[in-house]
């Protein structure tokens, strides 16, 4: 069962359902995924978190100059360039727990930040598929009943 709308149908939540409503039960459908979070976000959370300032100060700190410079490079980069930030590459994680160690921001607002990248969306767009209508549901079925 190889085909994602075949498979969720063949839950039992959709047994009893029409056609119709099994298709708006799964159009309604929603899951988070992990996405590229934009540099501005980044930026306004720190801003509105509270740490912006602390980032800022960390620069001119032998300890953590060059954490610092790397962290405001990599959030405010007036070049346009870095306009996403994956908050699961392993740099990014790093980079995180080093704030962390160096007590220029706290684990709650490094969670805070990680969870930036969290994005609900369709339950459909997650597994490529379009608008759900009564047609693709009526062929899905068919497939379940062989």
């Amino acid at each position: 069962m190889s085909d994602p709308l075949v498979a969720e149908l063949s839950k039992p939540q959709y047994a009893g359902m029409s056609d119709g409503e099994a298709a708006a039960a799964i159009n309604a459908l929603t899951v988070t995924v992990r996405r590229p979070v934009q540099t501005w976000a980044l930026r306004q959370a720190a801003i509105e978190g509270g740490f912006w300032s602390s980032l800022v100060e960390a620069r001119d700190v032998s300890a953590t100059r060059s954490l610092a410079i790397n962290v405001l490079a990599w959030v405010d980069d007036q070049s346009g360039v870095l306009q996403t930030v994956d908050m699961d590459r392993p740099s990014a994680i790093a980079m995180r727990q080093a704030l962390v160690a160096s007590r220029i921001i706290t684990q709650e607002q490094a969670d805070e930040l990680a969870a930036l990248a969290n994005t609900t969306v369709p339950w459909t767009e997650s597994v490529g598929l379009p608008e759900v209508g009564i047609g693709l549901i009526i062929n899905a079925r068919k497939s379940l009943n062989g």
